[in-house]
């Protein structure tokens, strides 16, 4: 999809490895939501969606993405100013470039065919500029800008 349009972003399906013993679970097939906090969520894809006529690999447009797991034309990154150097550390930039791509014309897709295993963490392994809320931060700033 990208080479046919490079305002195309594409992401994978995020598998859980479990941190404790490093099984291997598949998730469903989601896409990226938010709720009225502007915190991340994954919403399940009506069933319409996936019994389309190409079926269960068909990309699936998404209105966000989760943000560590993506591909995308690099000058395009860059044309859309890369991530917003007023966000802080981690929490919102995904929801904020999300916007930014739609809105610019891009779009925003999951590839079910593409599946990427990843170990979620059950706390931050470091600590916030002066044990600042940055999610709450950064879901402001994400308010204030757009």
């Amino acid at each position: 999809p990208i080479r046919e349009d490079r305002r195309t972003v594409v992401c994978p399906v995020i598998d859980i490895i479990s941190a404790d013993t490093l099984s291997y679970s598949s998730s469903p097939v989601v896409r990226g939501g938010f709720n009225w906090g502007l915190h991340f969520k994954w919403d399940l894809v009506p069933l319409a969606e996936l019994e389309g006529p190409e079926g269960a690999t068909a990309p699936i447009k998404s209105p966000t993405m989760a943000g560590g797991l993506f591909a995308m034309d690099r000058e395009y990154f860059n044309e859309l100013g890369q991530y917003d150097s007023g966000m802080d550390i981690w929490g919102g930039e995904n929801l904020e470039i999300s916007f930014r791509i739609w809105m610019c014309g891009g779009r925003l897709l999951i590839i079910p065919c593409s599946r990427v295993g990843h170990i979620f963490r059950k706390r931050r392994p470091y600590g916030s500029p002066g044990g600042q809320d940055t999610m709450a931060h950064n879901s402001l700033r994400l308010a204030h800008v757009w």
